[in-house]
């Protein structure tokens, strides 16, 4: 990873309020909450603007017609449970050895087909 990359990724995260610069010979960058109040999709939107896009736009700006209409609501119930996912897990999670295995986040919201539309578990 680049220097200037890093550097852009820092600001992003000090723009967002999840990181503190400190200038000086003990300087650096510090968590200005601690890492169980801070989620992954704090961080995911801080560098990136938003979790999930189609074609590059967000979700809801994406369209589509004909036959795929119904993509639309696909792509909104994969953007919840994505988001659902990154919201509940924190960077202190991401440290703790207890999450060696990622997929137990998912086993509660894997979406499925329910009249009308695409729902998850938890709706």
């Amino acid at each position: 990873m680049s220097a200037s990359f890093l550097r852009a990724i820092l600001l992003d995260l000090r723009r967002a309020g999840l990181l503190q610069s400190l200038r000086g010979a003990e300087g650096g960058y510090h968590l200005t909450r601690g890492p169980d109040r801070i989620t992954v999709g704090d961080v995911l939107r801080a560098v990136a603007g938003t979790i999930t896009t189609i074609r590059g736009l967000s979700v809801d700006a994406a369209t589509y017609h004909g036959v795929a209409t119904g993509l639309g609501d696909v792509w909104r119930s994969v953007n919840r449970a994505v988001e659902d996912i990154v919201d509940h897990a924190t960077l202190a999670d991401l440290l703790a050895a207890r999450h060696e295995q990622p997929t137990s986040l998912t086993s509660d919201i894997a979406p499925t087909r329910a009249e009308g539309g695409w729902v998850s578990h938890e709706e």
